[in-house]
């Protein structure tokens, strides 16, 4: 399974070392790859209640399992750091469990098999910058999901992308095109009122300062 990983960035203070929290449930890979990130000098080991405090996660299991699913929606409730998140290092996922995942914090997947020190330690630092690492197979099913949201859940609620009504894009287009609001009230045989009564709401929910900034907003979330 291909990964992305990202370059190692140089920690040259111990007060700056990723704090790490361990969590065994494949002891065989682990066993192997602890004592390795143990030695990094950009990684630090915790045990005990540092363990709650730690900038990352690190989870280890065999197989992906309702139970696991649960242990890992807990790791992220004990978690007293509200920035931690979780590197799951783990053999093949089932498409079920992947959203339960997500909701669990975990943002970095690795594949169990033939993975070294070096690709977890990458995935860790990324982690605590903020950053994600998943197989480019996940990366696609998180696009799919996305675009099934966008084309099925938000049209059967009258919404389009950015959180806009449908009738709100609609004039929205029409502003873009350069109309002024007697243009688009004829067209959308609307009341000059309601369209302005339109763009009010607009401007006011989502806190945009005109009717550029709307249509700018509207491009940029791919409602137009």
């Amino acid at each position: 399974m291909s990964i992305c990983t990202l370059p190692e960035t140089p920690v040259s203070r111990t007060s700056d070392r990723v704090q790490v929290a361990v969590h065994v449930h494949d002891h065989v890979v682990a066993s192997d790859l602890v004592p390795q990130l143990a030695l990094s000098p950009e990684l630090k080991i915790t045990a005990g209640a540092d363990r709650e405090v730690a900038d990352v996660a690190l989870v280890f299991a065999e197989h992906v399992t309702d139970a696991l699913v649960d242990e890992l929606a807990m790791v992220s409730h004990r978690a007293l750091n509200p920035s931690q998140r979780t590197v799951l290092v783990a053999g093949p996922l089932r498409e079920r469990h992947l959203a339960q995942i997500f909701a669990a914090g975990v943002v970095a997947i690795l594949p169990r098999k033939d993975i070294t020190a070096r690709q977890v330690a990458h995935a860790l630092i990324a982690t605590s910058h903020g950053r994600a690492v998943l197989p480019e197979k996940l990366t696609r099913w998180l696009a799919d999901e996305i675009r099934f949201l966008q084309t099925n859940l938000l049209v059967t609620q009258g919404l389009a992308a950015g959180g806009l009504t449908t009738r709100e894009v609609e004039v929205l287009k029409l502003i873009a095109q350069g109309d002024d609001t007697a243009q688009i009230a004829q067209q959308l045989n609307y009341s000059e009122r309601t369209i302005k009564k339109i763009m009010q709401e607009i401007m006011s929910r989502l806190k945009l300062r005109n009717r550029a900034h709307a249509v700018s907003y509207a491009l940029r979330v791919g409602a137009i």
